[in-house]
């Protein structure tokens, strides 16, 4: 008898505690040290919103055009090497982050520099090390069992480091941090790909493939599109989130608090999606969870982004039901390469999907500093511009929802032309 494989083994296990750590210290760079600059009484608000769209064009940037270089020593050497390396110089980071605590908004494009390439060495061994590992009918369950333990870590951590932040000191934050990079060069080598292909990276060759192929490239197509409008909506919310409750709040331990208590309610979000989800059904979450993230948006910018209860609606709500979106993206990324046998280009078309997600965040950070510049020209303490760039944001998130949904149509109508084909061959195998 066939024996079951399973889908939670050390490999998958091991993957998962990655994930977490990666999402953790995301939860630092994204709350706590933007929220750190913001505290920053030497400068006036509109300055500090143009270095903290600065900082985020500088780090996509260095981060997306660091994937044209590394897919040629990915192809032959151990990628659980390149995750260590990441781990190794987040560590590097932080520790720089402690030291010129004072001195942030000085510092953040060196900061941001930094972050980008490791964070690229981390992520493109992390993500080839998950195409290699985890099969193609367990890739729906997976990503969302992956994704309901990083909302667990959104409940602990952003509580646990914006109250050391505030009532005991930074320096706890950075020692908690440190030990979290030790762990993840660990686990990281505790993952063994179950098929490892025989890798190929030439760009250009598979630029040459996706013109030549527009029909059965569809798909590809599609999530590269969507990654672009992932990276310019739910990266900018997040960094725009931030912001609001800073504006509302004044405080990191509140900022904190919001995310822990709103990703718990996440959670259910993510069980109903796992117990309900169908293939071919997606539009049955996607439509409703755009509809009421933008009319939760119309909230901030009717109440000129000044209410605090305006504010925390909108966080509740795009908190909650954001993750369908960035379950059904991570899993429709991974069966693209499924459907077309693109298995040996995981490597070309992860820096095509990189630079995509990279133009959109680069795209939406360059937003942010014109709002900063705009603002700070007219002197008015509305943040009109933000305003504006709230709106624009949202309505590029109902893109990334639409996309989500061609994807999944196009995956469909390539299943189904290839069930004909061999219905034919079979035809065709009886008639001889």
């Amino acid at each position: 008898m066939k024996r079951k494989s399973k889908i939670f083994d050390l490999s998958a296990i091991s993957i998962i505690v990655c994930d977490s750590i990666q999402w953790t210290l995301l939860i630092f760079i994204d709350l706590f040290l933007i929220s750190n600059v913001l505290k920053d009484g030497n400068y006036d608000f509109s300055y500090k919103i143009i270095h903290i769209g600065l900082f985020y064009i500088i780090y996509y940037s260095v981060l997306g055009l660091s994937y044209l270089f590394t897919g040629y020593y990915l192809k032959n050497h151990n990628k659980s090497v390149f995750v260590s390396i990441g781990a190794f110089g987040f560590t590097i980071v932080i520790v720089l982050i402690y030291f010129l605590r004072d001195q942030l908004i000085t510092f953040l494009p060196l900061i941001a520099f930094l972050y980008g390439l490791c964070f690229c060495f981390y992520s493109s061994g992390y993500h080839n090390l998950t195409s290699e590992t985890i099969s193609s009918k367990h890739q729906v369950r997976f990503f969302a069992v992956k994704r309901i333990i990083v909302q667990i870590v959104y409940i602990v951590f952003p509580t646990v480091f914006g109250l050391i932040d505030e009532h005991i000191d930074f320096s706890v934050v950075i020692i908690i941090m440190a030990i979290l990079c030790v762990a993840l060069i660990v686990f990281s080598f505790l993952i063994k790909p179950k098929k490892v292909y025989k890798l190929s990276f030439n760009l250009r060759k598979f630029g040459g493939y996706l013109r030549n192929h527009k029909q059965s490239a569809e798909p590809l197509k599609f999530v590269y599109l969507s990654n672009f409008f992932r990276g310019a909506s739910v990266d900018c919310f997040t960094t725009l989130l931030t912001i609001l409750v800073w504006i509302g709040a004044q405080s990191t331990s509140t900022l904190g608090m919001l995310q822990s208590v709103f990703t718990l309610l996440s959670i259910i979000t993510l069980f109903l999606y796992l117990r309900y989800y169908r293939k071919k059904r997606s539009k049955t979450f996607l439509f409703p969870c755009f509809i009421i993230v933008a009319v939760s948006t119309l909230g901030i910018i009717l109440t000129e982004g000044t209410s605090m209860i305006a504010i925390t609606i909108f966080y509740a709500v795009y908190t909650t039901l954001n993750v369908i979106y960035i379950s059904l993206s991570d899993s429709r990324k991974a069966s693209v390469v499924r459907v077309l046998s693109l298995h040996s280009h995981i490597l070309e078309s992860t820096a095509f999907m990189e630079l995509s997600l990279a133009s959109g965040r680069v795209f939406s950070s360059i937003m942010i500093v014109l709002a900063g510049v705009f603002d700070g020209l007219i002197g008015s303490d509305l943040n009109i511009f933000l305003l504006v760039t709230v709106g624009v944001v949202t309505v590029i998130y109902i893109f990334f929802g639409l996309s989500l949904y061609w994807i999944e149509k196009s995956l469909i109508r390539q299943d189904e032309q290839f069930h004909k084909l061999h219905v034919n061959e079979l035809f065709e195998k009886v008639e001889d």
